[in-house]
């Protein structure tokens, strides 16, 4: 694994706790002005994203919980929620579920390439995601 930063070992600790990369941006020291970019920036990383699945993963052996009981915690307030009627809380819960399983996550289209490759790719990565769009759809 690489060596991080000072600043990317303060966001690492900061993301691990609030799952905001803007937020812990701030907190680590970047420019708020910057924060929204460098965050996002920073978990596209590949030793950044890995210092912070490791993070992760000490919060829940130290907290000893699994995916499953917040998924079960989860899952009893959206009933409570729903025995209350309050539709707020339930898609809030919701929410969380969804974003927990991936369901926000962007859907990755691969293409395999064949023949004059470099120039073929040079062409795809110039291209919008619109474009890239119709032509996996067809």
């Amino acid at each position: 694994m690489r060596v991080l930063t000072a600043r990317q070992e303060k966001f690492v600790e900061h993301y691990a706790i609030c799952g905001n990369s803007a937020e812990a941006a701030r907190l680590a020291g970047y420019s708020a002005k910057t924060a929204r970019v460098i965050g996002p920036e920073n978990l596209l990383k590949p030793a950044v994203k890995e210092a912070v699945e490791a993070r992760q993963r000490v919060f829940a052996e130290e907290l000893r919980i699994t995916k499953d009981d917040v998924l079960a915690g989860l899952l009893g307030a959206i009933n409570m929620a729903r025995e209350q009627q309050n539709p707020a809380v339930m898609i809030s819960g919701l929410a969380q579920i969804a974003k927990m399983l991936g369901f926000y996550e962007p859907e990755r289209v691969s293409l395999a390439l064949s023949g004059d490759a470099e120039r073929l790719k040079a062409k795809f990565v110039a291209m919008t995601d619109a474009e890239l769009l119709a032509i996996a759809s067809t």
